[in-house]
C-alpha cells in the first residue's frame, strides 16, 4: 500500500468541523448545566476537534491552489517550530517576537517594480 494516495474529501472535513463546533456551542450556551456529569469535558473535546478539523480544512488543497504546506521551505519550517517552542517555554516573549517578525516582514517584503527617479 505504500505509494498510494489517499483521497481526502475537503467538504467532509469542513462539515465535520462545523458539526463539532456546533455541538460545542450548544453544550456551552444552551444545554442545562447538569445535563450530564462530564459536560465540560465533552464541550472541550468537541471544541478542540472542531478547531483542529477547521485548521486541516484550511490547509487542504483546493482545485485552484496547492496545499498550504506545498511551498514552505525547510528553513521557514524550522523557524516556525522554534517560535512555537519558544512561546510554549516562555509565553512572555510573544509580544517581542511579533515585533521582530513585523520588522523582518517590513524589511524583507517584495519591492515595487517601479521606482521613482530622484
Amino acid at each position: 500500500m505504500s505509494g498510494e494516495k489517499i483521497p481526502i474529501n475537503r467538504t467532509l472535513v469542513g462539515i465535520i468541523s462545523l458539526v463539532c463546533l456546533g455541538i460545542a456551542a450548544y453544550l456551552f450556551w444552551l444545554a442545562a448545566p447538569d445535563q450530564f456529569a462530564q459536560q465540560d469535558v465533552a464541550t472541550g473535546a468537541f471544541m478542540r476537534v472542531g478547531l483542529l478539523m477547521f485548521a486541516l480544512w484550511l490547509a487542504l488543497p483546493t482545485r485552484n491552489r496547492d496545499a498550504a504546506w506545498a511551498n514552505v521551505s525547510p528553513w521557514v519550517f524550522v523557524v516556525i517550530i522554534m517560535a512555537v517552542v519558544g512561546v510554549a517555554v516562555r509565553p512572555k516573549i510573544v509580544v517581542p517576537l511579533l515585533i521582530v517578525m513585523a520588522v523582518f516582514g517590513f524589511v524583507l517584503r517584495p519591492r515595487n517594480k517601479k521606482r521613482s527617479r530622484r
